[in-house]
This record gives structure tokens, C-alpha cells and sequence, in this order.
């Protein structure tokens, strides 16, 4: 019973944790995209909400609002990916548990907010937001097994640094190396949305952040350096394969993502030591 209780404000103050951030990516989101899609002329404000909401609810105000509690909710549901591993049994059922809810919450709040217009756009942002979840269960996963391994360590077993650390590079391997030609089969002929927009400018910054993150909570500099030097290495054989020199710009995305992200894990893992 102790154990649910300890389960349940877990949950709770991830989600009160994830409400505000949420809330405040959404806006900052759709403020920057009216600025760079529609500049607005100087001296008129810059809207924080879609003129779809705005008309659906009659003025800003209130759209702001039922925007902030959507978009608030959408956050506290990602937030709390991570409660399920904190469960002694049937991790993996509760992970896909959690992973209905999020995209129930995620449609609601599309559908309330007004941002898809049509059925296309709600699958295709549905089929990202599966894929960036299933990429940070994986990285959870990985990292949880790292925290089993931390305590077989301490009880006097052995497991090299170098073993452990593989696990990252192989789950790398897999997401830098053959997702985008997953991603490829599934792409419009025309416009390759997939491979071109989401992939580099999306998928691949986001993985290479919070995978390295999660490392450098657990690992030294030298892993984490090692860690990104794969990173950025592994982007260039799919620019020889599947695109051409152009997406040659993936090597620093990667590369540049691991570091920041190992850098903010290993100052993460010096609060938590100093605490």
C-alpha cells in the first residue's frame, strides 16, 4: 500500500510539473510559427492562439484559456511517462496504458484547440507523437536498466562502463540508421515530409538530447563525449544512402543535441550528489 501511495505522488507531481511546461511550449510554438509564417505588421499584437480557436470561441481570451488547459493537460500526460517504471510489476503493460491516455489526451486537445482541420493532419502528428514516445520509452528503458545495473555493481558484481554504454549506441544505431528508411517507405513520393522535415529537424535533435541526457546522468564525461562522437558519426552513411551532401547538416544536429543534452545530464547527476 506504501508503495502506491509513493507510485501515486510520484505521478501527481510529475504531472503538476508538466502542466505549466506544456502549456508554455504550446504558446511559444504558435508564437513562433505566426512569426515566421505570418509576420505581422509592425505595431499589430502576435497572436499566442490559431484564428481557427479564436473563431471557435468568440474572442482570444477565451480561447488563450481553454488553449492553456488542453495544452497543460498534453504536458502532464507526457510528463508522466516515466511513472510506469517505477512499478515492480507489469512495467510494460502500464507503459501502454499510459500511452493510450496520451494519445487520447493529445486528440481531445487537438480537436478542442482546433488544431487539425482534417483527418490527415491528426494522423500524421498522432503517428510522430507515437514514434517520439516509443523513442523515449526506449531511452527510459535503457536507462532503468542502467539503474539495475548500478545496483549489481554496488553489491559487488562487475559490469564494465564500456558494456553499458553500447545499449545507448545500439538504440542510436537504430533510430539514426534504419528509421529513416522506415520513415522513407512511408513518405509521399512527392514531398518526402517524413525524411525531409520531421526526421532532421524533429526526431533526431530530440533523440540525441534526451538519450545523451539520460547517459550523462549516469556516466563521465569521457562516455558522454564518446557518446555524442557516435551520434554525429552515424548520420553520414544514410547522407551517402538515402539523401545526398545537403543533409550533411545532421552530423551537427546530432552531434551538437548529445552534447548539450550529456552536458545538462551530468550537471543533473552533480545536484542530485550534492542534495
Amino acid at each position: 500500500m506504501s508503495e502506491d501511495k509513493g507510485v501515486f505522488r510520484e505521478l501527481v507531481r510529475q504531472a503538476a510539473a508538466g502542466f505549466p511546461l506544456g502549456a508554455a511550449a504550446v504558446y511559444l510554438i504558435i508564437l513562433l510559427g505566426n512569426h515566421i509564417a505570418y509576420p505581422a505588421p509592425a505595431g499589430v499584437s502576435v497572436y499566442v492562439v490559431t484564428e481557427a480557436l479564436t473563431e471557435r470561441w468568440g474572442n482570444p481570451a477565451t480561447a488563450a484559456l481553454v488553449q492553456f488547459f488542453w495544452s497543460g493537460a498534453l504536458g502532464a500526460a507526457l510528463k508522466t511517462a516515466g511513472v510506469p517504471f517505477l512499478l515492480e510489476r507489469r512495467t510494460a503493460l502500464w507503459s501502454v496504458v499510459h500511452l493510450l491516455a496520451t494519445v487520447a489526451v493529445f486528440s481531445l486537445a487537438g480537436w478542442r484547440c482546433r488544431w487539425f482541420s482534417r483527418a490527415d493532419p491528426w494522423a500524421l502528428w498522432t503517428g510522430v507523437l507515437l514514434l517520439c514516445y516509443l523513442m523515449m520509452w526506449a531511452v527510459r528503458y535503457v536507462g532503468w536498466r542502467q539503474d539495475l545495473l548500478a545496483l549489481r555493481r554496488a553489491a559487488g558484481l562487475s559490469e564494465t562502463p564500456e558494456r553499458t554504454v553500447s545499449q545507448y549506441v545500439l538504440l542510436a544505431a537504430a533510430v539514426e540508421l534504419a528509421l529513416p528508411w522506415l520513415l522513407r517507405c512511408l513518405d509521399p513520393v512527392d514531398v518526402p515530409v517524413l525524411t525531409g522535415i520531421f526526421y532532421p529537424f524533429l526526431i533526431l535533435p530530440l533523440f540525441c538530447f534526451f538519450s545523451a541526457c539520460s547517459l550523462g546522468r549516469r556516466w563521465s564525461w569521457r562516455q558522454i563525449l564518446r557518446y555524442a562522437a557516435w551520434c554525429a558519426a552515424l548520420p553520414v552513411l544514410n547522407t551517402a544512402l538515402l539523401y545526398n551532401y545537403t543533409a550533411l547538416f545532421q552530423v551537427f544536429v546530432a552531434g551538437a543535441a548529445a552534447l548539450t543534452g550529456g552536458l545538462l545530464g551530468a550537471v543533473l547527476r552533480k545536484l542530485k550528489k550534492t542534495k
